[in-house]
């Protein structure tokens, strides 16, 4: 399910960004990619209930990471998290904006409309700064993040230690 959701939502807002039109099949699949999100966060609500931590952020879990020197951990890191947050959120909020342009009482409104293209432009940023960390990670890590992900290297089923189960 993660796996999935991933490369549909990443497809849907590739797509989205660079299609950048305001027809029906923008809305469409704006509306499917946080439909996705939607879904992926029901997913890990209901799998929190079996992992002590999920995907909950957390400052110090962040700052121990930084000052241990992004050591590899199973799964998203807190920097990762930081990331799955603000994507999730974008994406979020562009859904809003746009269905929120499309009633009576916002259309043709252009602080609206300027609002939906500035978190357009901070979602094509996000994305770039995402792309460019894995890189930077995967030789980091001397592993091929986006293989593991897509579950095709023998590390892409890493467990964490034992002590933290």
């Amino acid at each position: 399910m993660v796996r999935l959701t991933h490369c549909i939502v990443a497809a849907l807002v590739l797509v989205n960004l660079l299609r950048g039109d305001t027809d029906f099949w923008h809305r469409a699949l704006g509306y499917a990619a946080a439909g996705l999100v939607l879904l992926r966060l029901l997913w890990a609500a209901a799998a929190a209930r079996h992992h002590a931590t999920g995907l909950r952020l957390s400052l110090k879990a962040t700052w121990g990471y930084l000052r241990a020197r992004a050591p590899r951990q199973p799964g998203h890191d807190p920097l990762g998290l930081w990331m799955v947050w603000l994507l999730w959120s974008l994406i979020g909020l562009l859904a809003l904006t746009g269905w929120m342009s499309r009633l009576d009482a916002w259309w043709g409104d252009e602080h609206l409309h300027d609002l939906h293209a500035s978190l357009a432009d901070m979602l094509s940023v996000a994305v770039c700064v995402h792309l460019v960390s894995i890189g930077l990670m995967s030789w980091h890590w001397r592993q091929n993040l986006p293989a593991a992900m897509l579950g095709l290297t023998p590390g892409a089923r890493l467990h964490a230690p034992p002590d933290q189960h």
